[in-house]
C-alpha cells in the first residue's frame, strides 16, 4: 500500500517537467536469497512516497508520477526474514519518465539498470566516489571502536579525519562533476552533496552555484539554495555577530548583543534532536569550566510551534537551565537559525568578547581549546 507523507528535507530540484509517469520492472530470479517483497521510497511534488509490492515469479514492478529526475531507493525483504544489510539489500538510482529495467544477480543490490539516462550520470558520481570507500570503511570501524571504548580524545581525532576525508571526496567527486558538467540534470544534486546541510565552505559553494544554468539558478529551489549559501557566508568566521532577541523559559527577552564583553557560544538544538541532547553533558562541562572567565552559552531551541512544554521538559531533564535558554518556537523558521544559515542540527557559533564570530561548528575538544584561548584561562 502506498503511503505519502510530508517531505521535511528539500527536494532535489533538477530539470523539471509536468507530472509524468515512470515505470520500474525488476527481476530477482537470480538472487541467492529469495526476495518476497520490495519497498520503494522517493520524493514527489513535495511529498515522501513510500510503497511496496510483492514479488511474483521472480519479478516486481512499480509505477509513479514525478516532475523531475528523482532519486529512488529500493529495499528487498526476504522470505526467511533475513536481517537487512544495506550493501546487499538496497538499490539507489535516479529515475525519469521512462521504462526502467533492473536485473539483480546474486544479491539484490548487484543490479544492472537500464532505461534511465539520468541514472547513467548518477553512476558516474558513484564510480568517482568508489576509491574513497576503503578509507571511509576503515575510519568508520575506528569510530565505532572508540565509541565502545568511550575513548573521547581518540574518537574526536578519528571524526576529524573523517571530516577531512569527506571534504577531500566532495571536492574530487562533486565539485569536479559540477565544473565539468554544469548543465547536467544532476549538477544541482552534486552541489547539494558538496555543500551538505551545514555548508562548511559557503564561498566555494557559491562559486559552484554560479556555474549552474540560469534556469536552475533562478528557479524557486535555486534561489532558496543561494539564500542559504549567502547567509552562511554572512555568518562565517571573522565576520561580526548577527544580533537577535528571543524569549527565555521565564518569558524574558534576551538579546545577543547584551552579552557583548563575554565570549558566547550560541548552541542551536531542539528537544527532538537526539545528537543535540547527547552533547548536553559536554556543554555543561564547558560552561562550568569557563563561566568565571566571562564565558556563557545561549541555547537556541528549534522546537516546533505548540511544543513549548517539550522544550521546557528537555531543559529540566538535561540540567541545562544553568545558562540561558531561548526560542521563538518556529521550528526551522527560528529567526536566529535563519540569520546564521542553520538548516541542520546540532550546530554552534562561537562569538568572542568583541562580537566577532570566532568559530563555527567546533567539536567539544576544539571548543575547549578555542574558548581557553579567548578567555585567557
Amino acid at each position: 500500500m502506498k503511503k505519502i507523507g510530508l517531505l521535511l528535507m528539500s527536494i532535489i530540484p533538477l530539470a523539471t517537467w509536468s507530472q509524468q509517469q515512470f515505470t520500474i520492472s525488476g527481476s530477482v530470479r537470480d538472487v541467492q536469497l529469495e526476495v518476497n517483497k520490495v519497498y520503494i521510497s522517493y520524493a514527489s511534488n513535495g511529498l515522501n512516497v513510500l510503497d511496496s509490492t510483492n514479488v511474483s515469479g521472480g519479478r516486481y514492478s512499480f509505477q509513479g508520477l514525478i516532475t523531475q529526475p528523482t532519486r529512488v531507493d529500493l529495499r528487498a525483504k526476504y522470505k526467511n526474514g533475513e536481517t537487512t544489510v544495506v550493501s546487499r539489500d538496497l538499490i539507489t538510482l535516479f529515475v525519469e519518465p521512462s521504462q526502467i529495467s533492473i536485473d539483480s544477480k546474486d544479491s539484490f543490490s548487484n543490479a544492472t539498470i537500464s532505461g534511465s539516462s539520468v541514472n547513467i550520470e548518477f553512476q558516474k558520481l558513484q564510480a568517482a566516489a568508489k576509491p574513497f570507500e576503503p578509507r571511509t570503511s576503515a575510519l568508520l570501524k575506528e569510530i565505532d571502536r572508540y565509541k565502545k571504548q568511550k575513548n573521547e580524545s581518540a574518537l574526536e581525532q578519528a571524526q576529524k579525519q573523517m571530516d577531512q576525508l569527506n571534504a577531500e571526496m566532495k571536492e574530487a567527486v562533486y565539485a569536479n562533476y559540477i565544473r565539468q558538467n554544469p548543465s547536467s540534470p544532476l549538477a544541482f544534486f552534486a552541489l547539494q552533496q558538496f555543500s551538505g546541510a551545514i555548508i562548511p565552505n559557503p564561498k566555494e559553494s557559491l562559486e559552484l552555484f554560479n556555474l549552474l544554468s540560469e534556469k536552475m539558478k533562478t528557479s524557486h529551489d535555486g534561489q532558496r539554495m543561494q539564500s542559504l549559501i549567502q547567509r552562511s557566508i554572512r555568518a562565517s568566521v571573522g565576520n561580526s555577530e548577527i544580533d537577535f532577541s528571543q524569549t527565555d523559559i521565564n518569558g524574558n527577552t534576551i538579546t545577543l548583543s547584551s552579552l557583548k564583553g563575554k565570549t558566547v557560544l550560541i548552541n542551536f538544538w531542539a528537544s527532538w534532536c537526539g545528537p543535540c541532547r547527547a552533547l548536553d553533558p559536554k556543554l555543561i562541562q564547558l560552561y562550568n569550566r569557563f563561566k568565571d572567565n566571562d564565558f556563557t552559552i545561549i541555547n537556541v531551541s528549534l522546537d516546533k510551534p505548540g511544543a513549548k512544554q517539550d522544550w521546557l521538559d528537555a531543559v529540566k531533564e538535561s540540567g541545562i537551565g544553568i545558562y540561558p535558554q531561548v526560542s521563538d518556537l518556529r521550528f526551522w523558521n527560528n529567526a536566529a537559525a535563519q540569520a546564521y544559515g542553520v538548516a541542520a542540527l546540532p550546530q554552534n557559533i562561537l562569538i568572542d568578547a568583541q562580537g566577532t564570530i570566532a568559530g563555527r561548528n567546533l567539536k567539544p575538544v576544539e571548543l575547549a581549546e578555542k574558548i581557553a584561548s579567548l578567555t585567557k584561562k
